[in-house]
């Protein structure tokens, strides 16, 4: 009697540790979450090739930010910045929406419905924050290939396993009248599907990741529906009408075994084998997400939407200033107090540019960084309807950029070849869509002649398109020959230093300090004055006096 007490006490004290630790450990993440809120995210590893999968399978929608404007405005970086999301399915789905131009309007009211909801219901907004950090984060998880290419992980002959799977049982009725052709039919049995078994186990071991992905998508979904005070979140019952087509599927997978190796793991592994039950619950599995293909990818959907709504508030209120963008038919963008998203101290500017435009400046005046500026929040209030401004306002378009090249070597491109198909996929997409378009310092890879020869060709012919170009450049030649508006950056240079407000100006550029950049580098005061002597003979647009 006493040893029973024992173990009862025993067995009561673990259940009680195992529970409090549960709960403790809850309590510790809500706190977390809560205390994270509204701060710009911890710098994290993320593995970009697992997140980039959903947007991948949705690639070749034209209507997206393309490789080359992503890259050369680091986008991936401005992604890192407003990521706070709490499921991979978050994660996943932000990318896909940063990449997606241009924002459809009814969409874009859905989502601040959302958001506004969460930010008038912090507590509702911690269920749910919890609820999605309890599906968490799983790299390479699988569900978009699960969506989007749902038949390749079905197994083949599905009914031959049905069939195998009955024969035994066959065997099993006819031992009470043949005892021995019932145990050796039974054994053959087993022997043929252990066979089917080991066969299709290593398919069903790899996908086992994803299935236990799903199974927790689907326990997510089921707390959020049983959470007081969802009830009227936008987009929840369309999650419940999705979520009720597959009340049964999650039943349907198959079991990861924890390989213990204890009598009764033994016992089931057994069983699994003779009636094939991984191997069935696998395919009815695989089978009910194809059937509902679409209430899946649903499901998938407005938890991605739930994640991102809550993931943007959060970035708003970490940012010094937001504005929701306002958007017109004019080919003119308006902007007040933008800045760069990636700046810890960024300056503010304000203007209009109502043409395609052209900014000069000298080295490192704040030119290239001003044409992101506006390059970034375009894409941000198209996609997020946020914008790192007091006031933004431009019309749905493309945008695409020409700024960051490099020679390709797998290729063999050189960096002008680069270059030229860079400015070449533009001229393409003007011809086919609005755009506003930004380019750095262009055709940079060649001799000045030709470089301004060919740059203002280029420019003019976009001038004349359905499109705003801005353009950043050194040479001051292109001031004098575009029908483009000018701006400029400058700086103040004193006898020790350069000064630099990195506000943009009206006008074209009057200054020029890469002589004096050298001075201050410290480079031999020979070289520096030698360099301000043949800075001297030259006139803009002429060649060099007296040397040839």
């Amino acid at each position: 009697m006493e040893l029973a007490v024992i173990i009862a006490v025993i067995f009561a004290g673990i259940v009680f540790y195992s529970v409090y630790s549960t709960v403790s450990s809850r309590k510790r993440r809500a706190e977390q979450i809560a205390a994270e809120f509204g701060l710009p995210p911890q710098d994290t590893d993320y593995e970009l090739g697992s997140i980039r999968r959903y947007a991948s399978f949705l690639s070749d929608d034209t209507m997206r930010v393309d490789n080359i404007t992503w890259n050369d405005l680091d986008m991936d970086t401005v992604y890192k910045r407003i990521n706070v999301c709490n499921s991979s399915v978050g994660e996943e789905y932000l990318y896909n929406t940063l990449q997606s131009l241009p924002l459809n309007a009814e969409h874009t009211g859905m989502r601040e419905k959302i958001i506004e909801f969460f930010d008038t219901h912090p507590t509702e907004r911690l269920k749910v924050q919890s609820s999605l950090a309890g599906l968490g984060k799983k790299n390479y998880n699988g569900i978009a290939t699960m969506i989007f290419n749902t038949k390749s992980g079905l197994l083949p002959r599905q009914q031959l396993y049905k069939v195998l799977a009955a024969v035994p049982v066959l065997f099993i009725v006819l031992m009470p009248v043949n005892l021995t052709a019932g145990v050796v039919g039974l054994f053959m049995s087993f022997i043929v599907n252990m066979i089917a078994h080991f066969k299709n186990q290593r398919h069903i071991d790899m996908e086992m990741q994803t299935i236990s992905y799903f199974s927790r998508m689907m326990y997510c979904v089921e707390k959020l529906l049983k959470a007081n005070g969802l009830e009227y979140l936008p987009g929840i019952m369309e999650l419940k009408r999705s979520h009720d087509k597959f009340k049964s599927a999650n039943n349907r997978a198959p079991i990861q075994k924890n390989n213990s190796g204890d009598l009764v793991e033994m016992f089931f592994t057994y069983f699994d084998i003779l009636f094939l039950i991984s191997v069935r619950g696998y395919n009815r599995l695989m089978s009910a997400i194809n059937a509902e293909k679409e209430s899946f990818h649903s499901i998938y959907r407005i938890l991605g939407e739930i994640d991102v709504s809550i993931c943007l508030l959060s970035f708003r209120k970490s940012l010094p200033e937001f504005c929701l963008p306002e958007f017109h038919d004019k080919n003119a963008i308006v902007f007040d107090g933008i800045y760069h998203p990636l700046l810890n101290e960024p300056v503010t500017n304000s203007g209009t540019i109502s043409n395609d435009s052209l900014i000069t400046g000298s080295n490192a005046s704040g030119k290239s960084t001003f044409i992101k500026t506006l390059a970034i929040n375009g894409i941000l209030s198209q996609t997020i309807n946020t914008c790192t401004a007091q006031k933004f306002v431009s019309r749905h378009s493309i945008i695409a950029t020409s700024m960051v090249m490099r020679d390709d070597l797998q290729s063999g491109d050189s960096y002008f070849i680069v270059e030229i198909k860079s400015l070449k996929r533009i001229l393409d997409l003007v011809k086919l869509y609005p755009c506003t378009c930004y380019v750095d310092e262009i055709l940079r890879g060649t001799n000045t002649i030709e470089r301004i020869a060919a740059s203002a060709s280029v420019l003019e012919h976009l001038y004349n398109q359905d499109c705003l170009c801005v353009a950043a450049s050194h040479d001051i030649e292109l001031t004098y020959i575009l029908p483009y508006d000018n701006y400029n950056f400058s700086e103040r240079i004193t006898d020790n230093e350069i000064i630099f407000d990195y506000t943009l100006n009206n006008g074209p550029s009057t200054t020029r300090n890469a002589i004096k950049l050298l001075h201050f580098a410290g480079f031999d005061s020979e070289i520096a004055d030698a360099a301000d002597r043949l800075a001297g003979e030259y006139d803009v647009g002429k060649t060099w006096r007296g040397r040839g």
